[in-house]
């Protein structure tokens, strides 16, 4: 079948972002490169060429072929020649696509005149030859993706199946010149880029330096603290080892050893990355005391420690000096460094990546219901004026989620900007890229990275009509209406917790809908539907996941384990199917096979992450559906349930048990009701609230089970509890005693014999403390998920039987 002649074309000069400048010249002529399926024109190299402009060759010619058909030839630094063409040159001579600086040196003396930033192009076109020349052979590599942009080509997911190309027998470019530098210098998505960039984040022109922030500081030689323990933490007055004493000569010593060491090895490193260990345990000397500022973070209550590492940093970097001028230490401003500096003077080498865990990972900066997320945008502005080089290292993903449908489209294109006014100046953001969730707020962050004045709206408009084709309008209705839950959530903490008040029964009908219009849109354009259909079908299986995530919630709530099995069955059932669906790989090589632990992006991508989607499920939701079925399908029979709300009292002082608040009936004190297994503690306002709380309830277990063994039943708490039956105490979850196994860790189901305790047919007092101190950026704390009462029909039964 012949192909329609289409003639693609773009206005001549790129609007940029303020760091972006555009030239116009040349008119409205377009510049021919295939016309009627012939070549009118040859891609040129060096002929010493440098990796980066064989490969915009090599995707030029690709890409171009894949368009018209025609393969254009690419030659060495010489004159091409071939058919006839329009133009000043000779008869029979074809156009020159020239690839380099090198090879245009008046295009690239403008461009440098215009910025010196090495991702910045110039991409000129006129009827003489077209010049793609880079600050850098990166550069020239972005100006090839310019230009296959401007000719329709997209890249909005990894993989063939994430790509756009339109199918044309000419192909031509609008005269003029278009010049290109990035709004921030460094640009990238952790996971999806770094190292040996995929493909992807290279058309996405991600890319600059990758920051190297870690958690701990290295010592030289290392320190033993069985041997030297004065090198090490003094918490409650005993030496530990979950963090230095950063203020101990010879840890400056021996950390600064370090330092210079690793730039010996790595002389062309810029930077380092050092700090804390992603623990608390911080030192509790006097001179490590006697440094800080004693501020309070806002939202979880704990002290900032800033000032005493930047007292570390600032005597390793006087040690590096000496030997390697300039040399830089990257840090994570995170946790108790969250806040700036306010006694100690920031080393103009010190650079900071922001952090912010716990500042509402859903909103953007200017949500006004939002105040921990707007105290943020106070943090930023305060690293920015006292750093010379503050970077972003925020999530671009729902933690504690396995993948579900999210999107943070809404607060990409808020901060973006405001980072841009702030005065950040790169990014390495966490990702976890399970592309069917989140992999447009993925392209849509990359394009602002690039270019802060991007039209988000326009870009959105696009890719609804480019990827979805006849699919765009219900397509676009569903994943317009995604990112506008999540930016009207009152939800902040991020996370699966929420899911259900995001993605309401009424709001899941209409995705249905959506999705189901989307599917037989695509199935009239083409039998099967084809690309646009696969397109549909990657949203919808993601969106049956999430069916059966809410049908599992919603069963086990009201304590049927049956039908929540059987949900978490189909759940386990669907995560495999996307797990298995491969975007393609991005290079060349061999398979990698499916490893669900590691994922490798620079050879492949796939529907869901594979180190987080399963893992996610097993350690957060499984473990509590599974128990729960086990005790009251297969083992036993529910004998009553407790109710999703508690009477709920903090205790940071301690008072609960001297006061006891453990005792069997009605007691005073202002119990406010408080969501045990539907809403997370910083859902309902506890923010990241880390101590003592308490809760009690009332439940009566009916007469019939009187003779029977009964167990109580926690399907998990975040992180320790204590629970009293009627006055009783009955145990803990690290020892609940008769024999019954400790639930070590959060989020696990156990049992406390309950037997002895329990009134029959009468009313139950259940009073439990819970102790959450460790830092839990999910949001979560006390009681989790379910709680009843239950009886085995054998009383021998113990779990895990």
């Amino acid at each position: 079948m012949k192909r329609a002649v289409v003639v693609i074309t773009l206005a001549g000069v790129l609007l940029c972002a303020p760091a972006c400048t555009a030239i116009a010249s040349g008119g409205a002529e377009n510049v021919g490169l295939v016309r009627n399926g012939e070549p009118l024109a040859a891609l040129v190299l060096p002929a010493q060429a440098a990796a980066d402009e064989e490969l915009a060759a090599e995707e030029l010619q690709s890409h171009i072929e894949r368009m018209s058909g025609v393969r254009l030839e690419v030659v060495r630094a010489r004159r091409p020649g071939g058919r006839k063409a329009d133009g000043g040159r000779r008869p029979g001579e074809l156009l020159s696509v020239l690839i380099g600086g090198s090879l245009d040196p008046d295009a690239a003396g403008r461009l440098e005149s215009r910025s010196r930033d090495p991702a910045a192009f110039i991409l000129s076109v006129n009827p003489e030859r077209v010049s793609l020349a880079g600050n850098s052979p990166e550069g020239t590599l972005f100006a090839a993706y310019e230009l296959l942009e401007q000719l329709g080509c997209r890249w909005y997911l990894p993989g063939k199946l994430g790509t756009v190309i339109p199918h044309t027998d000419t192909v031509s470019l609008p005269a003029g010149d278009t010049l290109q530098s990035p709004s921030f210098p460094h640009r990238h998505l952790q996971n999806v880029s770094g190292g040996d960039l995929p493909r992807w984040s290279r058309r996405q022109r991600l890319g600059g330096l990758y920051f190297p922030g870690a958690h701990g500081i290295s010592l030289l030689p290392k320190a033993d603290i069985e041997t030297e323990p004065e090198l090490f933490a003094l918490v409650d007055g005993e030496r530990r080892d979950s963090q230095l004493c950063v203020t101990h000569p010879e840890v400056v010593r021996r950390a600064a050893a370090a330092a210079v060491d690793f730039f010996e090895r790595n002389p062309d490193a810029p930077w380092i990355g050092m700090g804390p260990r992603d623990t608390g345990g911080f030192c509790e000397c006097a001179r490590c005391r006697a440094l800080d500022s004693g501020e309070v973070d806002p939202v979880s209550g704990k002290a900032i420690r800033t000032d005493r590492y930047v007292w570390l940093f600032n005597r390793i970097l006087e040690s590096v000096h000496e030997r390697f001028p300039g040399k830089k230490i990257a840090f994570y401003a995170y946790d108790a460094l969250k806040l700036p500096p306010r006694s100690q003077p920031l080393s103009p080498f010190l650079v900071p990546a922001l952090a912010p865990i716990t500042h509402d990972r859903i909103h953007g900066m200017s949500k006004p219901l939002s105040p921990d997320r707007s105290f943020y945008r106070t943090i930023m502005a305060g690293w920015c004026s006292a750093a010379d080089q503050t970077f972003e290292r925020g999530y671009y993903f729902n933690l504690a989620s396995a993948g579900f449908p999210f999107s943070k489209i809404h607060a990409v294109r808020d901060e973006t900007v405001v980072a841009r006014e702030l005065g950040v100046t790169g990014w390495r953001v966490e990702t976890k890229p399970s592309w069917a969730s989140n992999g447009l707020t993925l392209y849509v962050a990359a394009r602002l990275m690039w270019d802060v004045t991007t039209d988000v709206d326009a870009l959105l408009e696009d890719l609804y009509r480019r990827f979805f084709g006849p699919a765009e309008t219900p397509m676009g209705r569903y994943l317009q209406s995604v990112d506008a839950w999540y930016r009207d959530t009152e939800c902040f903490t991020g996370g699966s917790f929420c899911l259900p008040s995001v993605f309401t029964p009424d709001r899941m009908a209409r995705c249905d809908a959506w999705l189901a219009e989307g599917r037989a849109a695509a199935e009239r354009w083409t039998d099967g539907g084809g690309v646009y259909g696969e397109r549909v079908r990657m949203f919808r299986l993601n969106h049956e996941r999430l069916a059966a995530f809410l049908d599992m919630l919603e069963a086990r709530r009201g304590f049927d384990f049956e039908t929540a099995q059987g949900a978490l069955d189909r759940l386990y059932a669907l995560t495999d199917t996307m797990l298995g669906y491969r975007l393609y790989p991005d290079h060349e090589g061999p398979e990698v096979p499916l490893d669900r632990r590691h994922a490798v992006y620079s050879r492949e991508a796939r529907l869901l992450y594979p180190a987080v989607a399963p893992s996610y499920i097993s350690r957060f939701w499984a473990p509590c559906t599974e128990a729960g079925y086990e005790r009251t399908v297969t083992r036993g029979e529910l004998a009553a349930g407790t109710p999703d709300a508690w009477d709920f009292l903090i205790d940071p002082s301690g008072a609960g048990e001297p006061l006891r608040w453990y005792r069997d009936g009605r007691i005073g004190g202002n119990w406010q009701p408080l969501l045990t297994r539907s809403a997370s503690w910083s859902d309902q306002g506890l923010h990241y609230y880390k101590g003592v709380a308490w809760y009690r309830t009332e439940v009566v277990v009916p007469e019939r089970f009187r003779g029977r063994r009964i167990l109580l039943w926690f399907g998990g708490v975040d992180e320790h509890a204590k629970v009293w039956l009627n006055g009783r105490l009955l145990g803990t979850s690290d020892d609940p005693g008769h024999g019954l196994p400790a639930m070590r860790g959060v989020f696990k189901p156990f049992d406390l014999e309950a037997t002895e305790a329990v009134r029959f047919g009468d009313v139950n007092t259940v009073a439990v403390k819970v102790t959450n101190t460790r830092l839990n950026e999910l949001g979560t704390g006390g009681i989790v998920g379910p709680v009843m009462f239950w009886s085995p029909r054998d009383d021998a039964w113990t779990p895990g039987r």
